[in-house]
């Protein structure tokens, strides 16, 4: 892996509490309307000259279901045969469906305790 980092892929979920973030930003006209709702996001990121990959956001938390969509519809088509899938130790992403998906592209993952040591 350490001659070809194109083919690793670490996979990270983001999300925020639309609640909890500003109201107002600096912008030329008032924007209203927002949903206040829960938002989360998966994606992949490859080696730095190859950026993100299958980004994906949904309404409202991330669950195992939505985990195993996001690897079948999403990341698997990205991914090249041989490839690495590092994913991190949430619960939510140790996910049986997730996992069989990645081996029938011929890929691997791995999930890694302390993802903000990579």
């Amino acid at each position: 892996m350490r001659q070809q980092p194109e083919r690793l892929v670490f996979i990270d979920e983001t999300s925020v509490k639309t609640n909890l973030t500003r109201l107002r930003g600096r912008a030329l006209h008032a924007v209203s309307g927002c949903a206040w709702t829960p938002r989360s996001g998966d994606g992949g990121r490859r080696h730095s000259s190859q950026g993100l990959i299958a980004p994906w956001v949904i309404k409202g938390a991330m669950d195992g279901n939505a985990f195993a969509a996001y690897n079948c519809d999403e990341l698997v088509p990205e991914l090249k045969p041989g490839t690495m899938v590092i994913i991190d130790n949430l619960a939510t992403h140790r996910n049986v469906e997730a996992a069989k998906a990645i081996r029938a592209a011929n890929c691997w993952s791995s999930t890694c305790r302390h993802t903000h040591l990579i």
